[in-house]
């Protein structure tokens, strides 16, 4: 989430025909359940780590003893987030209705693999293309692998 608000492009929407730029993005990540449902939950952004996952933690827990999927709607300043730790992909894709438009960008990170030293874990990125391009991409897997070698 801090890579994908340190990347301007990631900010940008297209709200009533017009491109806007939000001062920051917060995160709506798909959250499991143990009966093997899930909803979505909403997660401010917050700069500190430690705030943000202490909050996280709780807006987990309240979506794992809901129902429902949990859709919250007139929210633009997201990006969806959904990980599949147990898959190792190559490709992915996310269903859309074209009549419906959509600007908020889709991060999705996979199963980590290798050796300690040298983890590798496959992420899709699915972006509008209008907002954004393979240099826009190129900053944001910059800044994400630079925060991930440097935070302990």
């Amino acid at each position: 989430l801090k890579a994908a608000n340190e990347t301007e492009a990631f900010r940008y929407r297209i709200e009533k025909e017009a491109v806007f730029l939000h001062d920051l993005i917060h995160a709506s990540p798909t959250i499991n359940r143990p009966d093997g449902t899930f909803g979505f939950a909403y997660m401010d952004y917050h700069p500190d780590f430690t705030t943000f996952a202490t909050k996280a933690a709780v807006e987990i827990q309240r979506v794992r003893t809901a129902s429902g999927l949990e859709l919250r709607t007139g929210h633009a300043n997201i990006v969806h987030v959904s990980t599949l730790p147990t898959l190792n992909f190559t490709g992915l894709s996310h269903a859309r209705h074209f009549a419906f438009q959509d600007s908020i960008p889709k991060i999705t990170f996979g199963q980590m693999t290798g050796p300690t030293h040298h983890k590798e874990m496959p992420i899709s990125l699915h972006l509008h293309h209008g907002l954004a391009d393979a240099y826009d991409v190129g900053l944001f897997v910059g800044t994400f692998q630079n925060l991930l070698d440097t935070t302990s």
